[in-house]
Formats: structure tokens, C-alpha cells, sequence
């Protein structure tokens, strides 16, 4: 209950802070995940996809964009495991899919961070798209009991989009918060029986 607390209190203090530092003009709308997991805002002017499908985002916002350029974008990944993992444990298991996706990639930062209050663990990382663009992104991971949030912001590897759109992009992340009244149990239920059934 105290975690609980401090997730909640941490939220109103920053709220207004996040919002005043995006981007001049910019009016946040909140989303929430399908399955109520958690809520992010996201700017009004992005479009938003959710999906309940347990190998997509639960939720992927993308920027408008110049013809010909990629969009900045934000995924956020969720899911619930048969035994809690460390952030740090999350990290890894979500370069286990990267090699897969993107393939190749440079790490220029990784370490210990927090997200919205929480502990976690992020990489920043270049990496180029399958038409050749130079991308960057930060890769953030939480974990609360057995669920694991994993949050991708990505933007162009330029320095003007380092100094300005992948800042706006981690304030953005900073608007993530887990719903913790839906957090699945301390331990899996037995083959063959849901939550509640006995």
C-alpha cells in the first residue's frame, strides 16, 4: 500500500511539470491500455493504435511527419510473467527480441533510471531502420510483481532531434502510470483455473 501511495503522490506532484515542459502548444489527451493496465498521456496531435494482442504494443503513438521521414514514435509493451523479474532482467529479455526486429544496434547508454517514481532500467541506443534511416531510441523497463512494462521511444539520430524530440519523447514516458489495482497475483493461478475460480 505505501509503493501504491508514493506511485499515486509522485504522479500529482510531476503532472503539471511533465506537461509544461513538451513542446510549446502541445495539449496531452490520456490513453489508456485495452486491459487496464496502465494509462500514458499522449500528445493530441499523434495518432494512437491499442491492441490486446499479446505480441503488439498495447498501445503505439506515432508524430505527425514531413513526407519521406519516419515518424517519432512510443510503444508500450506489457506483460504479465510466471514469476516477478527485475528491471534489469527485463532489459535483457527485451534485447532477446530486438535481435530479432531491428538486428543490429550500438548501445550508448545503459543503466539504473526512474520512471514515473519506479525504479528501472533503460538503454539508449542507434540502430537503422529496414530503408536505411538513422534511428535512436530509449528503451525503459519497470516491473511490479509479475508484470513488465516495457516503453520504446524513438525519433530520428540527429543531434536537433537528440536535443529536442527524444527529450519531448522521455517526458512523455514520464506520464506512464500502471494501474495497480489490476496487477495479476503473486503467483499464477494452476493450469486449468482463472483468478476467482476455486
Amino acid at each position: 500500500m505505501k509503493h501504491t501511495n508514493a506511485i499515486f503522490l509522485f504522479a500529482v506532484a510531476t503532472a503539471t511539470v511533465i506537461a509544461s515542459g513538451l513542446a510549446s502548444g502541445a495539449t496531452l489527451r490520456t490513453v489508456r491500455d485495452p486491459k487496464n493496465r496502465f494509462t500514458i498521456a499522449i500528445p493530441s496531435t499523434w495518432s494512437v493504435q491499442t491492441s490486446t494482442a499479446s505480441r503488439a504494443p498495447a498501445v503505439a503513438a506515432k508524430a505527425p511527419a514531413p513526407a519521406g521521414h519516419l515518424p517519432d514514435s512510443l510503444d508500450v509493451i506489457t506483460q504479465d510473467l510466471s514469476a516477478p523479474i527485475t528491471p534489469a532482467a527485463c532489459l535483457s529479455e527485451a534485447t532477446t527480441v530486438m535481435r530479432f526486429s531491428i538486428h543490429n544496434w550500438t548501445t550508448l547508454h545503459e543503466g539504473a533510471t526512474t520512471l514515473a517514481g519506479m525504479k528501472g532500467y533503460s538503454r539508449s541506443y542507434v540502430w537503422r531502420s529496414g530503408n536505411g534511416a538513422q534511428r535512436r531510441s530509449v528503451q525503459t523497463c519497470v516491473t511490479l510483481g509479475r508484470r513488465a512494462f516495457v516503453l520504446v521511444g524513438t525519433s530520428e539520430n540527429t543531434p536537433a532531434a537528440a536535443r529536442h524530440d527524444l527529450v519531448q519523447i522521455e517526458q512523455i514516458m514520464q506520464t506512464f502510470r500502471p494501474v495497480t489495482s489490476t496487477l495479476p497475483p503473486a503467483s499464477p493461478p494452476p493450469p486449468g483455473q482463472t483468478p476467482g475460480n476455486r
